[in-house]
């Protein structure tokens, strides 16, 4: 398990820099989660995450700086179901696909801390082909857009591409955190990059991404 996490690590350190509390600067900061830390994730009402419950991620932005996140196909793909993390363009117009928050203990009750290592799976009626396309994790490196992309094919428990975590930010809202169960002080933030005139949710060195959580 010990070669295998150096071995993980070492993938992940190639196409980013480590993510440190020096990594933004102090216009973009990021609060990194702790052991400390056990700040409970609110909703938009003010009401802590529930894991039996139903939310959409909503941006943080208005207008053209907000979109809710939904599920669509990859350009390219050849999976066989929509396996691409998107956000709408506009906070104006579509709702985004719901998701639901799985705790890596995979128990459905007591809220959600801003450390605890998470699931994230999006909420939709489906079929038996395309359960595992609703679960998110992170892609390999993708040369042409200088990025690792989110995606789905996941795998619920997953330590190493699967897990994500949501702290604070600075200002408003939350953000998202993918970290490797072996590499703690290697987190790194989601934020967004463009893909054929959408909006890719991918692992980022600055811009995080703001995100609330709105309760179906």
């Amino acid at each position: 398990m010990r070669k295998s996490c150096l071995f993980l690590s070492s993938l992940i350190l190639l196409p980013f820099v480590a993510f440190s509390s020096t990594l933004f600067t102090s216009q973009n900061p990021i609060n990194l989660p702790t052991s400390a830390n056990n700040n409970l994730v609110l909703d938009v009402s003010g009401a802590p995450l529930d894991p039996g419950a139903r939310y959409r991620i909503v941006s943080v932005g208005r207008g053209a700086a907000g979109g809710d996140v939904y599920l669509g196909p990859s350009p390219n793909s050849t999976a066989p179901c929509p396996d691409g993390v998107f956000r709408y363009n506009s906070d104006v117009g579509p709702t985004g696909t719901p998701v639901r928050f799985i705790k890596s203990d995979q128990t459905g009750t007591g809220p959600i801390n801003q450390d605890q290592n998470i699931n994230i799976q999006f909420s939709i009626a489906t079929s038996r082909l395309c359960v595992s396309y609703t679960i998110w994790k992170v892609g390999d490196y993708d040369v042409s857009l200088g990025a690792r992309l989110l995606e789905t094919d996941g795998t619920i428990g997953q330590q190493d591409s699967s897990w994500f975590k949501i702290v604070e930010a600075p200002q408003l809202g939350y953000n998202l955190l993918y970290c490797p169960s072996c590499s703690a002080h290697q987190c790194q933030a989601v934020g967004v990059v463009s893909q054929n005139g959408k909006r890719r949710l991918a692992l980022v060195k600055e811009n995080p991404l703001g995100v609330n959580f709105r309760k179906v």
